[in-house]
Parts: C-alpha cells; sequence; structure tokens
C-alpha cells in the first residue's frame, strides 16, 4: 500500500503583494506579476496575508478576497482582472477566487494574520489578485500577500 505524505515546499514563503497593498482602498484590487509554475509544477499552494493594524470594530463580515487569473499560453494572456478596480462589474468572476480570508472585528485596532492552504494551482503561469472587502482601507505600511507552493508525495 502506498502512503501519501506532504513534500517539502518547493518555494519557500515568498513575499507576492507587499508596498501595493499599502493604503489600498475599500472594495478595490491589487494584482501581483506572474508566478512561473512550469518548471516545478506544484500542485498545492498556501497563502499568508498579513495587515497592519486596522480597526474593523464598526465592519460586519470583513473579509479580502484572492482570485487566481491563469493562462495556457505561457503567460501572454491572463484571466481578465487588473489593478485598482472597485466596481463589482470589472472583477473576475466568482469562479477564479481561490480564497476568502475572513477577518475577526475584534474590539480596536490590531494586526491581522490570515492563513489559507492547499489551494489548487495550475501546471502554468498564473497571477494572485486580492479584493479588499474589509470595509476599511489597509494600513499605511506593513502590510504583505505572500506564497509557497508545494506537492505531495508517494512514499
Amino acid at each position: 500500500m502506498t502512503d501519501i505524505k506532504w513534500e517539502g515546499a518547493t518555494v519557500s514563503l515568498t513575499s507576492y503583494l507587499t508596498a501595493t497593498l499599502n493604503s489600498l482602498a475599500n472594495n478595490t484590487t491589487d494584482i501581483g506579476v506572474a508566478i512561473n509554475n512550469e518548471s516545478n509544477l506544484c500542485t498545492f499552494m498556501d497563502l499568508e496575508l498579513t495587515l497592519a493594524s486596522l480597526n474593523l470594530s464598526a465592519q460586519t463580515n470583513p473579509s479580502v478576497v484572492a482570485y487566481l487569473l491563469e493562462s495556457v499560453d505561457g503567460g501572454t494572456d491572463f484571466d481578465t482582472g487588473s489593478d485598482n478596480e472597485s466596481a463589482d462589474d470589472n472583477c473576475p468572476p466568482a469562479d477564479k477566487i481561490c480564497a476568502i480570508f475572513g477577518l475577526r472585528p475584534y474590539s480596536g485596532a490590531e494586526a491581522k494574520t490570515a492563513i489559507k492552504s492547499m489551494i489548487p494551482i495550475p501546471p502554468g503561469r498564473f497571477k494572485l489578485m486580492i479584493r479588499n472587502k474589509t470595509g476599511v482601507a489597509f494600513g499605511a505600511s506593513g502590510n504583505v500577500l505572500a506564497y509557497r507552493t508545494y506537492n505531495l508525495q508517494s512514499v
């Protein structure tokens, strides 16, 4: 019988979106550069979202939505998505959502860290896009979306 276990991370935790997240307005998007998975052929990705101090106490169900935008032609064309979009009609459809980071409102300002694991990824190039749905703008500094990729292995 074959056992399945985790293989070590192929790509260590890598900062992906950083300064562009700073002061990101509520309901607005931010998209990153292409991630190349053509050589590693990893099957999963973990995301770590770190937000500087936010006061979400007056918000209901604050969240940050992550989209995975694929390319099947080697990185020339990607699923539709762009920076600084705020209109729902200009955002990718719901089937492109790869993670929703729910954030606790708390009773005052605090830093937030949220993690999503085992997100399936394609064997080519893709981009990540986030949309701030917290109800407030992100802090002026200290915001990061990071990722790592990995596989399962048979032993």
